[in-house]
């Protein structure tokens, strides 16, 4: 009896595992496994760790820290995922209308660089974007998948995290709701 209670056990693990792993990808992204916290140890309502990175685009740097004083929209994004493909005309569409009244960054997710620059030109994202190859900025944000976005305060603490795909009336509602900045 003992005998067949085991392989009954690991059976359900089994099945609850792949019911795990269908309803996260049913859910508009990709998800890894944890990530450890920010630098200060807290998800959310902490200061937004700094970041420099090079642009995919290949002219300059991108660097979160020189945008303090301004609210901040920082998407996570890769090539390979698609709800980050699907989103990002969305966000160009929210910025081009926001301007200078929020900042929007984007970090290109452990991806081939060509293949960032790619997706750019085709989905019309302007908005400056960091190359991150080895994913490490994702690490000190805590972040669970991909697309992930930020939004963070004008003094540099986290609003909110989303993760998975956002519509353009849920971004500006986002924006509106935590920056009180109507598109």
């Amino acid at each position: 009896m003992i005998e067949q209670a085991q392989p009954r056990s690991r059976r359900r693990r089994w099945l609850a595992l792949g019911a795990v792993v269908v309803i996260a990808l049913g859910a508009g992204g990709y998800f890894f496994g944890s990530a450890e916290q920010g630098s200060d140890g807290r998800n959310d309502g902490g200061i937004a760790p700094d970041f420099s990175l090079p642009e995919v685009r290949g002219d300059g740097q991108v660097v979160l820290g020189n945008l303090r004083g301004r609210p901040v929209v920082l998407n996570f994004f890769a090539s390979w995922c698609v709800p980050c493909r699907k989103e990002m005309p969305a966000f160009q569409a929210v910025s081009a209308r926001l301007g200078d009244r929020v900042a929007f960054v984007g970090v290109d997710h452990k991806d081939n660089r060509e293949a960032g620059r790619q997706l750019l030109a085709e989905t019309g994202v302007r908005y400056p974007t960091g190359y991150d190859p080895d994913g490490e900025v994702a690490t000190r944000f805590a972040l669970f998948g991909m697309p992930t976005t930020v939004f963070i305060g004008p003094d540099g603490r986290i609003l909110d995290k989303h993760t998975g795909e956002l519509t353009e009336d849920d971004l500006e509602a986002s924006i509106t709701r935590l920056f009180g900045i109507a598109p």
